[in-house]
């Protein structure tokens, strides 16, 4: 209960803030800030909120956005008013004439945030209202409501309309809002139009000589997005020719006058899709190509162009007087560098040169390209560039010095001279920088591993070196005797086929674990500090020179040791898996430090590279696409997860908006988690642990919240859990002593939060993904099926499963509005096939028409989440638990039959 002083300070501020409103008949500020400090106390009491309210509501002199701003405080401090404050707003927006466009604007904002008012949902569309306001006279207004179209319930069809419309407002920040919005509106919907694909991409295109700067970013955004959409839904004869018009028009923009545009124009060539050979090798050189005529030409105006337009286009933006397009134009550098040999080396010489550059952000971002290369292993580095690159291991900057390594780590050597050069730069790295040594001594038993031969080699030389009958002084203490014995026990590890086992001294190895701590904590990824000292041990006891072979599993068997899978799971020569590897390593490793140093932008731009990186490996293989499938939505979701711990754990106050995305973001992680949960059959016990854990955060998260309609359900869900891992984390542990505590305060789970630690996530190879295909023949909007209102309408499908058990419970689900929704149960024991895949013919029924002359019918399939109890309510019509889908949504239209046909 509040105390009596805080009691009568409350009362004291309502009287001030009545009689102030009260006694003067023009708007002033005053008493509006007396409300707002009580609106935005959580202490204040229902009953000062209500007078607040109904003072609010009678006083005719108060204006209309003034009164709608506290209004929609209340909703967001004290969410158990909603319905008060959506029955308010409506009446409000009945008469719209009278409101002015930023009230009615605020007023729909509010609306279409809070529940649904059943008794109201007949007076005020948000459609109708959206396209009113968009259409005023209030700039501003419009401009606010086109950056937020997304919240509001448009149709699709009505969208794409009205942006297309205001992307030739004479506004140009309308303009670049609806181009926004078209983008926006590519990467949601599913387009099969071709002409109205063309028709955005000839707008996108037409704006590229827009006058203002923002326009021209934007477009060049819709026509790299709507340019791929047109390419992939034309013919095969002309695709060739499309994608390289494409490419020739993005490639205009880079010698844009303005900084902001050249970067968008490297961006999205970046992006670009298949491209022809010629186009990529006119971009890395200044002088006009005569070898090959030019193919990429469409007719008409917006589609001419001439490989001039192409000519060292990367060579002007790694020459650009600004670092951001300099480093954008290094990554977009990417996609040329795999596509031929002779492509990879021209690339490899420009960005030498950039290693140099004064940028750091430039000189890292031309090392990621080098490591993109050499994953593809496309990397080939000549004896003149050795000195240049090996230059970056002493790089002032510890994230170069970082990925210069990571490159090192996969790059192929041909001769002695240039192992050698890489091995002494590496210890002299080491030398100068000695907190590096854990990834430096990874990095040297890595390479040594890759060239059995050189690492044997120099292992023999070291050890004349380091016999004590020598001259030599050698330290034994020093990085780079740590370094050298790291080289010299990895040559027998080698990943290279073996034809003679190469004689390693065993006292090489007695001096090796002498510098056990050292050694085993840069190779903690390859195996233990117990696996390494009895590696060490057994090789050491040996008398005279010791062969060494490999085997498949960690384990000492006639004098052989060898490394174990379960440390290194990925094949050497599976490069997808060591993409899938890399890219699970990189998260774990700069997701905590990255937030901790409000880093966002640039973790979120790392989870984006990495994405588009794993896209380009997806094959036609069922298994690999499962595990590659896998970490691209994993990668979605730490995505989200970044964005949601960025409004929870930062040190600034909510805004209303920022806290309605704010839900939008924790809805979509836990939509993510479960499809990762349910969707993928053969995930260990350890990857669910993983997945529970972060939707133990997600739950967190919105306890953290100061919305209080979310807070049920998450507390209910971390109530309801089960605790499955005999170690618990620092995590778990802390959230479950927070859980204990009765206490109202919301910044309580911020403790619990801040010990949370992204842990490595290991994928095994035996993934498999749920998947569902839905085909309706002959049914678009030009043709319709018949229907007659009030009675069924069956729906003919064909429907392919794939990897789905027979004990799946899975329902189609139909919706033609948000009251409409029929769900079907699907009897898998009907289907034909196995688990792998199964193919069914049947016709569903819809027995919901509406009275309408025509509509349309949304359809998905989903499979039941046997422990997410639904909270739709129970019964035999309807699933029992949540679902998570395994399509998209597919459209099915329908038209009412002609009464006189009957």
């Amino acid at each position: 209960m509040p105390c009596s002083s805080s009691t009568s300070m409350e009362q004291n501020l309502l009287s001030s803030f009545t009689q102030t409103l009260e006694n003067h008949s023009k708007p002033s500020l005053k008493p509006l800030c007396i409300a707002r400090s009580l609106i935005t106390n959580p202490s204040t009491t229902n009953q000062t909120i209500s007078s607040i309210i109904q003072t609010l509501t009678s006083n005719p002199h108060l204006p209309l956005h003034h009164l709608t701003t506290l209004l929609s405080q209340i909703s967001l401090t004290h969410p158990h008013f909603s319905p008060t404050i959506t029955t308010l707003l409506h009446s409000l927006l009945t008469r719209p004439a009278a409101v002015p466009p930023r009230a009615a604007t605020l007023a729909l904002s509010t609306l279409v945030s809070l529940p649904p008012a059943s008794d109201y949902s007949d007076v005020v569309t948000a459609e109708g209202l959206f396209l009113s306001l968009c259409f005023g006279s209030s700039v501003p207004v419009r401009h606010r409501l086109l950056l937020d179209a997304e919240r509001y319930d448009v149709r699709p069809s009505i969208l794409l309309t009205v942006f297309l419309g205001f992307t030739q407002d004479p506004y140009p920040y309308v303009r670049r809002a609806a181009l926004d919005g078209l983008i926006g509106l590519c990467n949601r919907i599913v387009v099969e139009d071709r002409g109205m694909i063309e028709g955005c991409y000839l707008r996108g295109v037409e704006l590229l000589a827009d006058t203002d700067d923002c326009v021209r970013c934007s477009s060049v955004r819709m026509v790299s997005e709507w340019g791929k959409l047109l390419v992939a839904n034309s013919d095969d004869k002309s695709k060739n020719d499309l994608s390289d018009a494409l490419y020739v028009q993005l490639c205009s923009m880079v010698r844009d006058m303005s900084m902001n545009v050249r970067v968008e124009a490297f961006n999205a060539l970046g992006k670009a899709g298949m491209v022809s050979q010629y186009l990529l090798m006119q971009t890395l050189s200044k002088k006009v190509l005569d070898e090959v005529k030019f193919p990429g030409q469409l007719s008409g105006k917006h589609f001419r162009s001439r490989a001039l337009s192409a000519a060292g286009a990367f060579l002007h933006g790694l020459e650009d007087e600004f670092y951001q397009v300099r480093s954008s134009a290094c990554y977009s550098l990417r996609m040329a560098a795999i596509v031929s040999a002779d492509l990879a080396e021209k690339v490899v010489g420009l960005l030498m040169d950039v290693l140099n550059d004064d940028s750091t952000v430039v000189r890292l971002q031309a090392l990621e390209t080098m490591h993109h290369m050499v994953v593809f292993g496309n990397l080939k580095v000549q004896e003149m560039h050795m000195h240049m690159f090996l230059g970056t291991l002493v790089d002032m900057n510890s994230l170069v010095r970082f990925t210069s390594r990571k490159v090192l780590r996969l790059t192929k050597f041909d001769n002695m001279p240039m192992f050698k050069l890489a091995v002494d730069s590496l210890i002299h790295s080491l030398e100068i920088y000695p907190h590096d040594e854990p990834d430096v001594l990874s990095v040297v038993f890595e390479i040594g591993r890759n060239h059995r031969s050189f690492a044997a080699s120099i292992t023999e030389e070291t050890f004349l070196e380091m016999e004590p009958s020598t001259a030599s002084n050698w330290d034994f203490n020093s990085s780079k005797t740590a370094a050298m014995l790291t080289l010299a026990i990895s040559a027998p590890l080698s990943h290279e086929k073996q034809q003679h086992s190469n004689l390693i001294p065993s006292t090489i190895f007695s001096y090796a674990v002498t510098m056990l701590g050292r050694i085993s904590n840069g190779l903690t990824e390859v195996m233990d500090q117990a696996t390494l000292l009895s590696y060490l041990s057994h090789c050491s006891t040996s008398t005279g020179p010791h062969p060494v072979e490999v085997e498949d599993d960690l384990t000492m068997e006639n004098c052989r040791i060898s490394v174990s899978p379960a440390a290194d799971p990925l094949q050497p020569d599976d490069e997808e898996y060591k993409v899938v590897k890399l890219v699970l390593s990189n998260i774990a490793e700069i997701w905590q430090p990255m937030l901790k140093l409000g880093c966002t932008s640039e973790l979120l731009a790392a989870l984006r590279c990495w994405k588009e990186e794993l896209t380009t490996h997806i094959t036609d293989s069922r298994q690999s696409s499962s595990v590659l499938t896998f970490t691209l939505q994993y990668l979605h979701v730490v995505k989200l997860l970044s964005k949601a711990w960025w409004h929870v754990m930062r040190p600034s106050d909510f805004i209303y908006n920022e806290a309605g995305e704010l839900g939008y973001i924790l809805q979509k992680l836990e939509t993510k988690l479960r499809g990762l949960r349910y969707r993928f059959i053969g995930l260990s016990k350890e990857e669910e642990l993983h997945i529970e854990e972060l939707t133990l955060v997600v739950s967190t998260l919105r306890l953290s919240t100061y919305d209080p309609r979310i807070h049920e359900p998450a507390l209910k869900k971390l109530l309801n859990y089960k605790e499955a891992s005999t170690e618990p984390s620092r995590f778990l542990t802390e959230l479950k002593n927070t859980l204990q505590k009765d206490e109202s305060d919301i910044y309580r789970f911020h403790k619990p939060l801040e010990l949370f630690t992204l842990k490595q996530l290991v994928l095994s190879r035996d993934l498999r993904h749920t998947g569902a295909e839905v085909e309706i023949q002959d049914n678009d909007w030009l043709k319709p099926f018949p229907f007659v209102v009030g009675l069924p309408v069956g729906i003919p499908l064909n429907i392919k499963l794939h990897n789905t058990p027979l004990e799946s419970k899975l329902w189609l689900k139909m919706s033609c509005s948000k009251d409409a929704v029929d769900y079907v149960f699907i009897d898998l024991k009907q289907f034909e096939g196995s688990d792998e895949i199964r193919e069914y013919r049947f016709i569903a029924p819809f027995y919901k028409t509406p009275k309408v002359n025509s509509f349309m019918l949304l359809l998905c399939i989903g499979m039941e989440c046997e422990d997410v109890t639904c909270c739709r309510g129970h019964g035999y019509s309807r699933p029992n638990h949540e679902l998570v889908y395994l399509c998209k949504e597919k459209q099915v239209f329908f038209s009412m039959v002609d009464s006189f046909k009957l």
